[in-house]
């Protein structure tokens, strides 16, 4: 699943800040402010370029993706923007294929959703 569910991450991290309002710059912010009790210009600065990368590599892991976007989704501007955020946890008891069928019926519903509040 490795790079397409990258992809997959990567666009969902960009559309959300997208329909925030924020730029990736904010979003790194955003990110460093919740993660790190001290602000050092710096490490923001360094944490900034980090994250370009991780949404625009295909070799980021997906793991870290998806812990960007939980962090994301219980920012105060994310739940009052009050926006459909996906969410898919492998259980890795499923049968691959199933899995990758159900990852994909769960991606197409939220881009429906998303189409539809457009």
């Amino acid at each position: 699943m490795g790079t397409k569910e990258v992809e997959e991450l990567q666009k969902a991290i960009k559309d959300l800040c997208a329909r925030v309002g924020w730029s990736q710059k904010q979003l790194a912010r955003e990110l460093h402010w919740e993660l790190d009790d001290v602000q050092n210009e710096d490490e923001e600065r360094q944490f900034e370029e980090r994250l370009k990368k991780d949404l625009f590599r295909a070799t980021t892991k997906p793991g870290r993706l998806q812990y960007y976007l939980d962090i994301m989704r219980a920012l105060p501007d994310v739940e009052k923007a009050d926006l459909v955020v996906p969410h898919y946890n492998s259980t890795k008891e499923l049968d691959p294929e199933l899995e990758s069928a159900l990852t994909e019926l769960s991606a197409e519903i939220t881009r429906k959703l998303v189409d539809r509040e457009n």
